[in-house]
């Protein structure tokens, strides 16, 4: 990409913002270096990642990679055998920490895979080093000092020095606060003078205290002298300090050895935090623009009949766009296309108008996208890759000149017309100025004319009325015009596309009190055609003007009428809730009556059995009643009321989902499915919701756990022989174990398998507690390690 088009767009200060948002200060010279893609498949993909970047921004805010440090150099000299001080390896420390729990939250993040692609993927250069970060971690402390865990050697040289100094000690205070120096000591104080202990002695009492001077007071007063006493104790404490000063190069030797035998994987893993810190400042950037994904246009669609003037291959169509480095709370949006029916597009205007600022902003979000950066634009917003961008910005509010040359202008254009190719994209501001307006005039067209024949996509900003008429007669090349308010005597900055703009010389001069007859001698002067063609641009606005007033009511009606539908819509979701409500209340109500009337029909069935065992005829018919009963009840609460069916294009909710229930605000795992319902366990808890209800956040049970939740089961007639209770709460077994071991019972099982889990072992003791007060049960035992093992009961059922 032209380096000259990029300085004129400031396209370096986008990219300086962009650094603004990076957390890591590789990733934000990375930022500064970024250069626009050209080819769609790279463009593509830029946009795809900071798309999956912006997602995950927005839903997991807090991740990050903070303590990553710029450790290249550092790792670079370890691979050149050089040693790592104490600081040094702390800050690869951190790195490695750092990256390994940026790698854990895409490993933790349920369908990290499928959500977030590249992201993923790109996760995994992170590596792991869990010994070197161990070793750096025992090595060196918070604050960069070698720890005494760093070996075993270092931690019996320290303990050494602590005896050695401890003794030094002890030894001169016995000295000083003896008494037999008396008053030979300038203070009762020890001090340390080239790294051995001293005590400070008055000149003249030299002779009282035997030992070796080594240093003076300034005025000469004072020696300070290491008495004889101490002379060896001195020198153990100095030998255990110089032994742990070659351990402690010893251990950094080694550690920064192992460093450098991980160097290229420790420089990938560098250069991945940054990618991936760089691609998540791109999501803020984003946000901080309110910008959005445009589409790509592809150059290989098909073209219509209705754009054969248009280019072959690029087309842009922005919508609503923003310049980015304008304020985004007051600058004016812009729409603008180009490329489908026509691909030259000729701006005019009053000066300040906005025709340079709609140029530039043209050409920006062009090399933005092709950065992979989102645009401040509608996201129905269309670009192309283009393989290089041509400008020829020279006006008073250019950033590199304060005032554009015809000379100027021309060179640039000389240059660029040699380089210009069919997929180019051409901006051209004053196009023709700065010379007899004549002459700059037949310029500009001779030089759009040329333009036409390479084939670029060319947008132009000029004055000349000849070319906005050369616009007209021109296929291929169309008018477009920056809005003027007469009243205000200010522009609006709209961008009308297909509406030639006017000088409006006269009506400002008008506004602004210039005498009616001149003004009126000046409107003589004009010709005909000036004036016929004035007339008509103004019909034009008008009509234009009209239809956006038109299209502007028909939109506020479209959003009412979308109000009033999402009132409707909320209104039956409540009146819906309401008798959801009251048909689970009576449900429950009649559940809670069966409970009481099996609770009575147990304890007269254990009467029986124990005094009367011929009453099992009326036991079996009394327990048939309370079945049919209870059936009805099942029926009932399966005729659920209908529950919205997912929209087009929602995955519908599967076994082992995780899933957020709305009405309950908690997510939770779908353990089963019911028609239009389904059990969703949250914790401790399983709760029966509607299917319409559950949002699907992710998946959380694997391919093997659903196998083995539908494997076959063994049924003889409607029973099975074994029943599955994991999930299911204590205080629902009694109840659940009930019913099944009669149902069990009477279809004549000689056992059943109760699975139950291992976990805590609170559900199996609760199992066997309750089948040890069942009169059907006759015995029961831990299943084999081929049927469960712990995780299962076998109960052996009397003879029917």
């Amino acid at each position: 990409m032209n380096q000259s088009t990029l300085r004129r767009l400031d396209y370096s200060e986008v990219l300086r913002r962009l650094s603004v948002h990076c957390h890591f200060s590789v990733a934000m010279e990375r930022a500064r270096e970024q250069v626009p893609a050209t080819t769609l498949t790279t463009v593509r993909l830029l946009l795809e990642v900071t798309a999956e970047a912006v997602d995950l921004v927005s839903n997991f805010p807090d991740v990050s990679v903070g303590g990553a440090r710029d450790v290249r150099d550092l790792v670079t000299k370890a691979g050149k055998g050089g040693r790592l001080q104490p600081g040094e390896l702390l800050l690869v420390g951190d790195t490695l920490r750092a990256s390994r729990e940026l790698r854990g939250f895409f490993r933790r993040l349920p369908d990290a895979g499928e959500r977030f692609p590249h992201l993923f993927d790109t996760s995994d250069h992170l590596g792991a080093f869990p010994g070197l970060e161990t070793d750096i971690g025992r090595t060196v402390g918070p604050r960069g000092d070698v720890l005494d865990t760093a070996s075993e050697e270092l931690g019996r040289i320290r303990r050494a020095v602590r005896v050695a100094y401890s003794r030094l000690m002890d030894r001169l205070n016995n000295l000083i606060s003896g008494g037999r120096l008396g008053g030979a000591l300038q203070e009762n104080i020890i001090t340390i003078r080239g790294g051995r202990y001293v005590i400070p002695v008055r000149a003249d009492a030299r002779g009282v205290v035997r030992g070796i001077v080594h240093d003076t007071s300034a005025s000469g007063q004072t020696l300070f002298v290491e008495p004889f006493d101490v002379v060896e104790l001195n020198n153990r404490w100095r030998e255990h300090q110089a032994a742990e000063e070659r351990e402690i190069e010893r251990i950094l030797d080694l550690l920064s050895q192992k460093v450098g035998a991980e160097a290229d994987e420790l420089l990938l893993m560098v250069d991945t935090i940054a990618e991936i810190d760089l691609a998540m400042a791109k999501a803020r950037l984003s946000f901080s623009m309110r910008a959005q994904r445009p589409i790509l246009h592809d150059p290989a669609e098909e073209r219509s009949t209705e754009g054969a003037n248009g280019h072959r291959r690029m087309a842009i169509r922005l919508e609503r766009a923003r310049h980015p480095l304008l304020d985004q709370t007051t600058v004016v949006p812009i729409d603008i296309e180009i490329g489908e029916r026509f691909r030259a597009l000729l701006i005019t205007g009053p000066n300040t108008g906005g025709k340079t600022v709609a140029l530039k902003t043209v050409g920006l979000l062009t090399l933005m996208a092709q950065t992979g950066l989102f645009l401040p634009a509608e996201s129905s917003s269309v670009v192309s890759v283009f393989p290089s961008v041509f400008i020829d910005v020279g006006d008073e509010q250019s950033i590199e000149q304060s005032l554009s040359t015809f000379s100027s202008h021309l060179r640039t254009i000389v240059a660029m017309l040699d380089e210009v190719e069919a997929d180019s994209l051409v901006l051209l501001d004053e196009l023709g100025a700065g010379t007899d307006p004549q002459e700059g005039s037949a310029l500009a067209r001779a030089v759009i004319e040329s333009l036409l024949g390479r084939g670029p996509i060319v947008i132009a900003t000029t004055h000349y009325p000849e070319v906005k008429a050369f616009a007209y007669a021109t296929p291929g090349v169309e008018n477009a015009s920056v809005e003027f308010d007469i009243e205000s005597l200010a522009p609006t900055y709209r961008l009308m596309v297909g509406v030639p703009g006017r000088s409006n010389a006269l009506a400002i001069a008008r506004r602004l009190g210039m005498p009616e007859h001149i003004v009126a001698s000046a409107a003589g002067l004009l010709t005909p055609d000036d004036e016929r063609a004035d007339v008509l641009i103004e019909d034009i606005r008008r009509r234009r003007d009209d239809v956006d007033r038109e299209l502007e009511e028909a939109r506020r009606t479209n959003e009412d009428a979308r109000e009033l539908r999402r009132r409707a819509s909320r209104s039956l979701r409540e009146a819906e809730e309401t008798r959801r409500a009251a048909r689970e209340q009576a449900v429950a109500e009649a559940e809670g009556e069966l409970a009481e009337a099996r609770e009575t029909l147990r304890s007269l069935e254990r009467t029986r059995v124990a005094v009367a065992p011929n009453a099992r005829a009326q036991a079996i018919s009394q327990r048939g009643e309370l079945k049919q009963a209870e059936e009805v009840v099942r029926s009932f609460r399966r005729e659920r009321l209908p529950t919205p069916q997912p929209t087009e294009g929602q995955r519908r909710i599967a076994l082992g989902d995780r899933v957020h229930v709305s009405s309950l605000d908690q997510d939770g795992e779908v353990v089963g499915i019911d028609g239009n319902e389904a059990d969703v366990q949250m914790g401790a808890l399983k709760v029966r919701q509607p299917l319409g209800s559950l949002r699907r956040v992710g998946r959380v049970r694997t391919d093997a756990d659903s196998q083995a939740a539908m494997r076959p089961k063994v049924v003889v007639g409607n029973v099975s022989v074994e029943i599955d209770i994991r999930g299911h709460r204590a205080a629902e077994v009694d109840d659940l174990l009930e019913a099944y071991s009669q149902d069990a019972y009477l279809a004549h099982l000689p056992w059943v398998r109760i699975i139950h889990g291992k976990g805590t072992g609170a559900l199996r003791q609760v199992v066997r507690e309750h089948l040890r007060t069942t009169p059907v049960v006759a015995r029961s035992q831990t299943a084999s390690n081929e049927e469960g093992g712990d995780g299962a009961t076998l109960a052996y059922l009397r003879d029917a």
